[in-house]
C-alpha cells in the first residue's frame, strides 16, 4: 500500500456556493493573502478549489519535468518500491504533465525495455506506464485535431467529418472537415505533438 493521501484537500476549510456568492471579495482576499486554498461545495454535491495560481508554480516549472524524468531513470532496473511509487504517481497526475514530458518519458521507457528487458525486474509495470503515456498522447492529439477551424472560403466554423490515423506518421491524424455554409470540404494533418498543417481542399472520391 503506497503512503499517500488520497483526499489531500479534505483538511482545507470549506464553504457553500451560496456563502461564496455572499462573501466573494473577503473570501478571495483570504485565499490570496493567506495562500490558503478554500473548498467550495456546490449544491449538486460537487466541489472545486479556490487557490492562488502561485500554488501551481511547482508543476508549471520546466524543471519539474526533469525531476520526474530523473525519477523514472533512477527507478528503472531497480527491484525496490520506487518503480511502483514513480509509476503510480505519474499515472495519477498524467493529465497535469506537459506534452514534452509525455514524449521524453515514453522514449526513455521504450529504449529501456528494448535494450534491458531481460534484466528488468518489473517489465510489466514499465510497459503499463508506457501504454498510459501513449494513451494520453493519443487523447491529447485527438482533442487538438478536433479544435474548431474556420472555412478559408467563407469564414464559418468547419464541422469535423472524420479523424483517422496517419500511416506515415505514428501518432498523427488526418482530419477531414465540411463547411455547411458553402459546402466546401477540407483536409489537414495533425502530428503527435499537436502541430497542424495547412488546410487544402478535399474532394471525395
Amino acid at each position: 500500500m503506497m503512503n499517500y493521501e488520497v483526499n489531500s484537500f479534505q483538511n482545507y476549510e470549506s464553504i457553500t456556493i451560496d456563502e461564496l456568492k455572499d462573501q466573494a471579495n473577503s473570501l478571495l482576499n483570504l485565499v490570496t493573502e493567506e495562500q490558503r486554498p478554500l473548498r467550495v461545495c456546490m449544491n449538486n454535491g460537487k466541489e472545486f478549489l479556490l487557490f492562488p495560481q502561485d500554488l501551481l508554480s511547482p508543476i508549471c516549472d520546466s524543471e519539474f519535468r526533469l525531476i520526474l524524468l530523473s525519477a523514472i531513470r533512477y527507478a528503472m532496473g531497480r527491484n525496490t518500491c520506487m518503480p511502483v511509487v514513480v509509476s503510480d504517481y505519474i499515472k495519477r497526475h498524467i493529465q497535469l504533465l506537459d506534452d514534452k514530458f509525455l514524449v521524453l518519458a515514453a522514449d526513455d521507457i521504450s529504449r529501456h525495455l528494448e535494450y534491458y528487458a531481460d534484466h528488468e525486474p518489473n517489465p510489466n509495470l514499465w510497459q503499463s506506464l508506457l501504454d498510459a503515456l501513449k494513451t494520453e498522447q493519443g487523447a491529447r492529439a485527438t482533442r487538438k485535431a478536433r479544435k474548431i477551424r474556420l472555412c478559408p472560403t467563407c469564414g464559418k466554423p468547419l464541422e469535423i467529418m472524420s479523424i483517422t490515423d496517419n500511416w506515415h506518421s505514428p501518432g498523427g491524424f488526418d482530419v477531414i472537415a465540411h463547411c455547411r455554409n458553402c459546402l466546401s470540404n477540407y483536409e489537414w494533418f495533425c502530428d503527435k505533438d499537436g502541430g497542424v498543417s495547412d488546410m487544402k481542399q478535399y474532394f471525395f472520391g
